[in-house]
C-alpha cells in the first residue's frame, strides 16, 4: 500500500451539496480526496430544525455520530431519541430516518460508511458538480 500524506479538512470551507431547505451535505472525506480506494467515507449532515428527512435502506453498513442537535431516528419499527455524542450502528437492510421537526435547533451528524457508491447523496454530487468533493471556493 502506498504511504500517503496525512490530511487536515477544514468542514467551513467545503461546499454543502443542499436538499432543499431541509438538509445540507458535505463530503469531507473519501477515495478522491484521500487518494485511496477503500477509504472510510465520512459526510457532515445538517438536519435543518423544524424538518424530518425522507428515509431509506442501504446495501451496507453506516455510521452516525451526533455532533449536536436533538432528535428522533427510526430505526425499521422502533423510534430511538437521538443526542449529541451518540454513535448508532445502522446495519445494512436497516430502515432508518433522522426527524428534527419538534427542535428549534439544527442537528449537525457525522456518517460513516465504506462503500462511496452506496451513498445517494454522493451521487447527487456527481451528477451536479461532476465531482464529489468541492470548496466553498470552487466555482460549480
Amino acid at each position: 500500500m502506498d504511504k500517503l500524506k496525512p490530511l487536515s479538512v477544514d468542514v467551513s470551507k467545503v461546499r454543502p451539496l443542499l436538499f432543499g431547505d431541509s438538509y445540507e451535505s458535505r463530503m469531507i472525506l473519501d477515495h478522491v480526496i484521500t487518494g485511496r480506494d477503500n477509504v472510510i467515507q465520512i459526510n457532515h449532515g445538517t438536519v435543518k430544525a423544524g424538518y424530518a428527512l425522507g428515509g431509506g435502506v442501504h446495501d451496507d453498513d453506516e455510521i452516525y455520530y451526533i455532533l449536536s442537535g436533538k432528535g428522533k431516528l427510526q430505526l425499521d419499527d422502533e423510534i430511538i431519541d437521538v443526542f449529541p455524542n451518540q454513535v448508532i450502528f445502522i446495519p445494512a437492510g436497516v430502515y432508518h430516518a433522522l426527524d428534527n421537526r419538534e427542535s428549534k435547533e439544527d442537528m449537525a451528524i457525522l456518517t460513516f460508511w465504506r462503500d462511496w457508491t452506496k451513498n445517494e447523496a454522493y451521487e447527487e454530487r456527481i451528477k451536479q458538480w461532476g465531482k464529489s468533493y468541492m470548496t466553498v471556493d470552487e466555482a460549480e
